[in-house]
């Protein structure tokens, strides 16, 4: 019973990322890429905060950022480990919505999971040890991307924006894997959208974005749900659901944001890819799923090596 509802909240969660690539690309209708950048974080760190004052109240320990009362290291590493995560979360979203100004959602979408493939790849400098599918999944996730893009010639500004995006948000995950299980997860989440908050909004300010209040409030419906939904409610859903499902089983089902992306730009702004393009996506997800095998089989020997030591 506890893998249904881990599978439910991680789908609820993939859809709400999915489809926030409709609201993101129709935000910038109203309010340039930083500005909506910064709209989205603020209103994810209100949220968190809600869900953080929630829970600690639930658990009549009174509302704190302290994780173990009396450490005031566990509190330097979660400020510290929410910084790095901002810092780099922060150059990951700006370098997607950027890139939402030239490519359709579903294109992005798609770009964007390409940060399923790229982990592992990045995980051979850490010394981690993978086979040839993996490999065979790198080509097929160029290969998809090719026919996504319509070759290397048809490459523009918005997809070195997206893919570039997905390369940063590969490090944001190891970086995230390397903090979270040292700090609670929903601070770390809190701290590292704040970081994105304050950043985004300099980087605004520098650029002279114009902060003209009856967009911000033409595009409030976009970023209220980018920000609740697929920033705080799905975060948390996010870490619920991971509790009661395999990590492999967690990633195949993140990578269907892709899917809901496309679907997102179909039914929310009319876009309609072409059949290479089609093709393309499905290379792509294909690749993405090979990609986690090696993992999978690394699991299965670990589990198997436990029950043998038992």
């Amino acid at each position: 019973m506890k893998k249904i509802w881990g599978v439910g909240g991680m789908l609820i969660a993939t859809v709400l990322w999915g489809v926030a690539f409709s609201a993101q690309s129709r935000g910038m209708a109203y309010v340039d890429p930083m500005l909506f950048v910064m709209l989205r974080s603020l209103t994810g760190v209100a949220a968190l905060f809600l869900v953080i004052a929630g829970v600690d109240l639930y658990r009549k320990r009174g509302f704190t950022f302290r994780i173990w009362k009396g450490d005031p290291g566990a509190e330097r590493v979660l400020l510290s480990g929410g910084s790095v995560c901002g810092i780099i979360l922060a150059a990951a979203s700006i370098l997607q919505q950027y890139g939402l100004k030239y490519v359709s959602a579903g294109k992005s979408g798609f770009l964007t999971a390409l940060y399923i493939v790229i982990v592992p790849v990045l995980g051979l400098f850490l010394n981690r040890r993978t086979n040839p599918v993996l490999w065979l999944a790198v080509m097929l996730a160029m290969s998809g991307s090719y026919l996504l893009c319509g070759g290397v010639d048809q490459v523009g500004a918005g997809e070195y924006f997206v893919i570039g995006c997905a390369f940063v948000y590969s490090l944001h995950i190891l970086a995230v894997d390397h903090y979270a299980a040292k700090c609670d997860c929903i601070r770390l989440s809190c701290i590292q959208f704040s970081v994105v908050t304050l950043f985004s909004a300099l980087a605004s300010l520098l650029m002279g974005d114009p902060w003209q209040l009856n967009k911000i409030l033409d595009s409030l419906p976009f970023w209220i749900f980018c920000g609740v939904g697929s920033s705080a409610i799905a975060f948390t859903l996010q870490i619920a659901a991971q509790k009661y499902l395999h990590p492999v089983t967690a990633s195949l089902l993140m990578s269907l944001e892709s899917v809901f992306a496309v679907l997102g730009g179909w039914l929310f702004l009319q876009e309609r890819l072409s059949a290479r393009e089609l093709a393309g996506c499905g290379i792509i997800f294909l690749g993405v799923i090979l990609a986690q095998l090696p993992v999978a089989e690394r699991e299965k020997k670990i589990s198997g090596c436990e029950q043998e030591s038992c």
